[in-house]
């Protein structure tokens, strides 16, 4: 069995899920920025690692990227791995660099990335070809469910832009803040092994590359560390020295700016005056109630109801429906047809699940027509 198609028409969730269903193996090419292989025995994950690729391997990758080990280790099992015709993993397990149960998590942790890697992109070619021959020389550490690495997977790539605007830059500096009774509050793993590394100042770039975890745990345990008032932002940037040149240059700018401003300044004032004061004056009374009311309808569109700001709160749910009609139009230029909820647009990545729950309390129903080709979205 075989069969392939384009992300566009036949999403790489469903494609996961079918395999799961109907508890395939074989193996499922990827093919986008780069190419990836996904290993499935009876409908679990096994591995993302494709023996006939002997130019990229995204373990060796994972293991060099987050400093589970340095390039001449990895040159020294290169080596090993040459002469002996063994897995790398075997290598690392009999030269004792990590432990069974150490490396199960490494490998686990390095399919959850791949995976939520190739659900990110917006663009891909799939082929899935089934067969338990394909598994021959596969090495695995453990079989994950699919329903559980996409529902993960799903959750990094809502949460990762997030974590990113707390973190935006790889040049902010950390350090941990030792409590005085030395008394620290619970912490997770990934938290506890953070907080101990930050014991000296460290750039977030040399943070990832010696964390020892994918960058998204990384990401995830300095914000849980920073809610904790555990984590202190050391610098986030080196500022510019100001020579007597600068400082010369900044004075004659500020100079030349100044009148600009003024001039703007007042031209504002004058328009605030004209609009507020100059022109009702001259209106007949209770002229924009009139308006209104001779054309109501200019305020009711075609297909749902909306109403007057009157306040921010307003303004800012009609911003909320721009955004769910907007995610909507997306959906349907993508999948030909709009979704059954506003959850799937969530799922699917069109929008934020912040964004699809702040427009249920807003109180917006959302309505599918039966040939799924259009949509109410009304508000209570």
């Amino acid at each position: 069995m075989a069969f392939e198609g384009d992300v566009k028409d036949f999403g790489l969730s469903e494609i996961f899920q079918l395999i799961s269903v109907q508890q395939k193996s074989g193996m499922l090419l990827v093919n986008c920025e780069k190419k990836i292989a996904i290993f499935f025995h009876d409908g679990m994950i096994v591995s993302t690692r494709d023996r006939r690729d002997r130019t990229r391997d995204p373990l060796k990758d994972y293991l060099l990227r987050y400093g589970f080990l340095n390039r001449s280790e990895m040159n020294n099992l290169q080596q090993i791995q040459i002469e002996t015709k063994l897995d790398l993993t075997e290598i690392m397990l009999s030269e004792k660099y990590y432990s069974e149960d150490e490396l199960k998590t490494i490998f686990t942790d390095q399919i959850y990335e791949t995976i939520q890697e190739i659900l990110s992109w917006p663009k891909s070619h799939y082929k899935f070809i089934s067969g338990n021959k394909l598994l021959q020389g596969v090495k695995n550490f453990s079989s994950i469910r699919v329903d559980a690495v996409l529902m993960e997977s799903m959750r990094r790539i809502d949460e990762f832009p997030r974590l990113k605007t707390t973190f935006p830059s790889l040049e902010m500096m950390f350090k941990n803040i030792a409590k005085q009774d030395n008394k620290l509050p619970e912490l997770t793993r990934n938290e506890d092994f953070i907080y101990e590394l930050l014991e000296e100042e460290m750039k977030l770039s040399e943070l990832i590359s010696k964390g020892k975890m994918a960058s998204f745990n990384i990401y995830e345990a300095l914000k849980g560390l920073l809610e904790k008032e555990l984590l202190q932002i050391a610098r986030e940037s080196i500022p510019e020295i100001e020579t007597p040149l600068h400082k010369e240059k900044n004075e004659i700018y500020s100079g030349k700016r100044v009148l600009p401003t003024f001039a703007t300044l007042l031209t504002l004032l004058a328009c605030l005056f004209i609009g507020e004061f100059a022109i009702p004056s001259v209106l007949a009374p209770g002229w924009p109630l009139h308006s209104v009311q001779a054309n109501p309808n200019r305020y009711i569109a075609s297909t749902t109801k909306t109403y007057l700001a009157g306040n921010l709160e307003e303004i800012k749910t009609r911003q909320l429906e721009k955004k769910v009609r907007s995610a909507l139009s997306e959906y349907m230029a993508e999948r030909k047809s709009y979704p059954l909820t506003l959850e799937i647009l969530s799922i699917r990545g069109f929008i934020p699940e912040e964004t699809c729950t702040r427009a249920n309390q807003a109180g917006f129903k959302y309505k599918l027509d039966k040939n799924s080709q259009s949509y109410l979205l009304n508000r209570e």
